[in-house]
């Protein structure tokens, strides 16, 4: 337990504030920069008005008022982006501007005045003095140094060589496949030996037709000396895939540990934060910080960083009542907020609870009639713990004012976001006039993962096994239904259950099992609410090397991420929590109907470089009902073009050998493929490119930065 008091920890608060302002000034710089070449839009907007919310308290947790005040005004500029990207014109870019570099000065100042901070010499300033390196972002800010026991690396080499690692890790696992695959042919081997052995015997049988076949003596033994030589680099491709898996485990361990910071140097920015807002409030709150040793990788707990102070925040603003009303309700004066954090396998789990008034579900079911977020009918139809999960909707607020702290609708959605990205899950408990608890499960590490893979719709996908309460087979005539919806018993309770095929929108395989035989199924938990998941096949649990989302499909329904197996085969990692979701609403979509049912679906050929973007969209297309050519480059999209017939072309425009504009130019010059349809999708967004777009004859263009999976698949059913 730890509870901040006094002064004694201003210059390791200022200097962490001054690293994360830097970042801050930079992401809206950039922002602003695009808004004023006319990239903007409302999402822009609410990235600009969400930065300068988290800065703004920042600033007021180590009291820096200035920089509070600007802050301030910064969100209420930004505010308007967010339903028109051109409302502040020029004038108030210049405005927004001058008021980032004041910002920057004030951070700088104030940083180079405090002994400890960045001018004490325990970080470094950098060439031009301290205002530069307020600006720069390369402190390694909060960090203690001790001089002979520790030794500073930047966070940059030790992401390359934790890269590194994970590309070590697949080749680990691409190994055991070989090794697994010389298994299989030893064994086939052997049972081609065996037969030999059997054909040999019935030979010398006495009135065995001396017509038949004859084994070769000279065959056989060279089979078996095959077979000896296969068994002894079998043997020895063993031995190197155990002292392999070992060494990659050690290796990944420490370089894993490398990372790892206590959750601390989190928790003791708060407890300050909370004092002071808690007095502006006129609000008597204590925070109780607990498990703070405990250790996660160092990208998680700075993507968990402004969630958390998201949920204090609204602790403080909704959660603590007022003193006099804590007095009427037969409380203590003084409010309680408990922090607590602790390691469960390998998950971090950190709860955010308060002794405050608790959510009243009635208020969060009117707020959402009236955002305008659902009918008054359908709210009415939510359970208690339903209307209180709403509190994680986007725009969603139940403070009839506009403060300094909230009302705004923004800070929940965020966390859910947050959590979310982190292939984690939140789950909200609330209990009227005793108090709200959120607690946050995060993996400790997200570069690698332990998932269940499973088959749907003859593709493998995996899902974060931490995630999934159990595996079960399901048999046809244990299914129920209740609601309008198929469930089924898990333990003493009924489960909605869906064919995963279902939900993700392709089409389910043809195995040739007998409909009413029993099928595999996992079970999803996320926040208290459990899904079963009828899937074609259940593969184990595997470690994946967990890669990201490339841009443009950041955000994509249903995905979390990618992983390549050890076959070479691209899975895409399922987010739990939009799976759950769909579930939950009874959304399992089948795939879209083809535009011309009697020549069945369309075939779209996707011409992309990159192999992750490539298998996404393949996957969003197939989603959608189509079926899908894949092309690594132009070139091989020529080819392909030239030997097959398709309905459609999707191609990135910078591709090597023939990029997108060469690849279209030819389309058009050739008789039989004149009229085919080109879809680009680039992230080239300049005027000149455009146009040049539409000069090869291009039938529309997408960029990546504004494209998202609807926008595609609408482009392809028009031109199809």
């Amino acid at each position: 337990m730890s509870e901040l008091e006094g002064d004694d920890l201003l210059g390791p608060l200022l200097a962490t504030f001054a690293a994360e302002a830097a970042e801050r000034l930079q992401a809206m710089n950039r922002h602003l920069l695009a808004l004023e070449r006319g990239e903007g839009d409302a999402l822009l907007g609410a990235e600009l008005f969400r930065e300068a919310h988290s800065m703004k308290g920042a600033a007021r947790a180590v009291n820096l008022a200035d920089v509070e005040g600007l802050a301030h005004e910064l969100e209420d500029i930004f505010a308007g982006l967010k339903t028109d990207p051109g409302r502040p014109g020029q004038a108030g870019l210049e405005r927004a501007y001058q008021m980032l570099d004041a910002i920057a000065a004030l951070v700088a100042a104030a940083t180079a005045a405090v002994p400890g901070g960045p001018a004490g010499g325990s970080y470094p300033t950098g060439a031009d003095g301290p205002a530069e390196a307020a600006t720069s972002g390369g402190w390694e800010a909060g960090l203690p140094h001790l001089p002979g026991e520790t030794v500073r690396v930047a966070t940059a080499k030790l992401d390359a060589l934790m890269a590194q690692v994970g590309e070590l890790l697949v080749t680990r696992i691409g190994v055991e496949q070989r090794l697994a695959d010389v298994r299989a042919l030893d064994a086939v081997l052997a049972a081609w030996e065996l037969a030999w052995s059997r054909s040999r015997r019935r030979e010398q049988r006495p009135g065995s037709d001396p017509g038949g076949a004859v084994v070769p003596e000279e065959s056989r033994a060279r089979l078996g000396d095959a077979r000896t030589s296969l068994g002894g680099f079998r043997r020895g491709l063993e031995a190197d895939v155990r002292r392999m898996a070992q060494v990659t485990a050690d290796l990944h361990d420490d370089v894993r540990r490398t990372r790892m910071v206590p959750v601390a140097a989190v928790f003791e920015v708060f407890p300050r934060m909370v004092r002071d807002l808690a007095r502006a409030s006129g609000k008597e709150i204590t925070l109780r910080a607990e498990g703070g040793q405990t250790e996660v990788d160092r990208s998680v707990l700075e993507q968990v960083k402004d969630p958390l102070t998201h949920l204090l925040r609204n602790c403080v603003d909704h959660g603590i009542e007022p003193p006099e009303a804590r007095a009427g309700a037969g409380k203590p004066r003084h409010g309680t907020i408990c922090l607590s954090a602790w390691q469960r396998n390998d998950m971090l789990v950190v709860e955010v609870a308060d002794d405050g008034a608790g959510i009243d579900p009635a208020r969060v079911r009117a707020a959402a009639v009236q955002e305008g977020l659902l009918g008054a009918e359908a709210a009415e139809d939510l359970s208690d713990r339903e209307a209180i999960g709403l509190v994680f909707r986007s725009g969603l607020s139940t403070s009839p004012l506009v403060t300094d702290l909230s009302g705004r609708g923004v800070g929940l959605d965020v966390v859910r976001d947050a959590v979310e990205r982190l292939h984690g899950s939140i789950d909200v408990h609330s209990t009227a006039g005793r108090g709200t608890t959120f607690v946050l499960s995060l993996p400790l590490s997200v570069s690698t993962m332990h998932c269940l893979l499973l088959q749907a719709g003859g593709q493998t996908f995996a899902l974060p096994a931490t995630l999934v309460q159990r595996v079960l087979r399901v048999p046809a005539e244990t299914v129920g239904r209740a609601e309008g919806r198929a469930v089924v018993r898990v333990g003493d309770r009924p489960v909605a259950l869906a064919r995963l095929a279902d939900v993700l929108g392709v089409e389910a395989a043809a195995d040739g099992a007998d409909p009413g035989s029993t099928r595999p199924a996992a079970v999803l938990s996320i926040q208290g609410v459990q899904v079963a998941l009828l899937v074609e096949r259940l593969a184990g649990t595997h470690e994946l090397v967990v890669k990201s989302l490339p841009p443009p499909l950041s955000r994509v329904r249903h995905i979390a991420g990618a992983a390549v197996l050890g076959t070479g085969e691209v899975a895409m990692i399922l987010n739990a929590a939009d799976l759950v979701a769909s579930v939950e609403r009874g959304e399992p979509h089948p795939p879209a109907t083809p535009a011309h049912p009697d020549s069945g679906p369309a075939t779209i050929l996707v011409a992309e470089d990159s192999i992750t973007t490539r298998t996404l969209e393949k996957n969003v297309l197939e989603a959608a009902g189509y079926r899908v050519e894949a092309a690594a480059d132009g070139l091989a999209a020529w080819s392909l073009l030239r030997s097959s017939d398709c309905d459609l072309v999707v191609a990135d425009i910078e591709m090597p050998g023939m990029d997108g504009f060469e690849l279209t130019a030819k389309i058009r010059a050739d008789p039989r493929l004149a009229d085919l349809p080109v879809v680009l999708v680039t992230s080239r967004d300049s005027r000149e490119d455009h146009e040049r777009g539409a000069l090869v004859g291009a039938d529309a263009y997408i960029v990546k930065g504004g494209f998202d999976q609807s926008r595609l698949i609408d482009t392809i059913r028009r031109l199809t």
